[in-house]
């Protein structure tokens, strides 16, 4: 229950006042990394810029919600600007980031080994990692700075630590029966075989080379280097089904996005395979 305060002679209930800025905000499920990209706005990037950097420190605090091994997606408004012309300004455009499943990964070879719907766990639910690739495209198409910029609050968080939250603490040993069988996970992102406690300072050098290695030579390391070699054999040892060439081949797309009118306001998300579409088909409910 919120308490009313007089402020003024006039009764306001109690609660957090709004956030605003004059050049820019940023919003995150993680403090670490909303600051990691107020600092790439601090430093003279722009909101492309800093979303790429908050992405990638959240890689880093919240590796069980977001990382290089999963997927991205990007919705965009580009302001007016007069140096982009009337063609290019006030335009929605929507990045899907999202990896190809293996090429051996048909619907047959899941029907000959007895699966009658697609496992959700394991090497063999897994899909082309495509974060790398649309970070990488998103700031060549719409950012100012360069992806080894916006990767040094990251890696730094990486190889300094950071104090886990008790929420983010909670999270880590929920998924820890889930990835017992991982020696390689457990020795990434454990302490001593255990999740993180709340408080705790964590490091991860591993994941401190990785993001290096993405800053000095772009998202080619991770798709035709040394990374894409490990996750290759990685995957074979653990019965997956990757080759290099699903790597190697892999690219982002862009997208039309999806939109409906609500309360008087265009409301857009990204297209199917992203789930955007679920908080329009609400929004439509909602108003009839």
């Amino acid at each position: 229950m919120s308490n009313p305060q007089v402020v003024s002679g006039e009764r306001f209930p109690s609660r957090r006042s709004m956030v605003a800025s004059k050049n820019g905000i940023v919003a995150t499920s993680q403090p670490l990394a909303t600051m990691a990209g107020v600092r790439i706005l601090m430093q003279g990037g722009n909101a492309f810029d800093a979303a790429v950097a908050a992405s990638a420190a959240i890689n880093v605090t919240e590796p069980m919600t977001n990382g290089v091994g999963g997927d991205m997606f990007a919705l965009n408004y580009l302001a007016p600007d007069p140096s982009r012309g009337l063609a290019e300004s006030r335009q929605v455009t929507a990045l899907n980031g999202s990896g190809r499943a293996p090429r051996k990964a048909t619907l047959k070879y899941y029907q000959d080994r007895g699966f009658q719907q697609m496992p959700v766990m394991g090497m063999l639910a897994v899909t082309t990692p495509g974060t790398v690739d649309g970070w990488a495209t998103l700031l060549k198409v719409h950012g100012t700075m360069t992806l080894g910029q916006v990767l040094q609050p990251a890696i730094e968080l990486a190889s300094e630590g950071f104090p886990v939250s008790e929420m983010m603490a909670r999270s880590w040993g929920h998924i820890a029966a889930r990835v017992k069988d991982y020696p390689e996970t457990i020795q990434t992102y454990f302490i001593a075989g255990r999740a993180p406690r709340a408080g705790e300072i964590f490091r991860n050098p591993n994941m401190a080379r990785t993001l290096r290695l993405i800053a000095e030579q772009g998202r080619d390391a991770f798709y035709l280097g040394e990374i894409a070699e490990k996750i290759v054999r990685a995957s074979e040892q653990y019965g997956g089904l990757f080759t290099m060439q699903d790597l190697a081949e892999h690219t982002s797309t862009w997208d039309e996005p999806i939109a409906v009118d609500y309360g008087g306001y265009r409301v857009y998300e990204c297209p199917p395979n992203g789930q955007g579409i679920a908080a329009l088909m609400a929004l439509n409910l909602v108003r009839e």
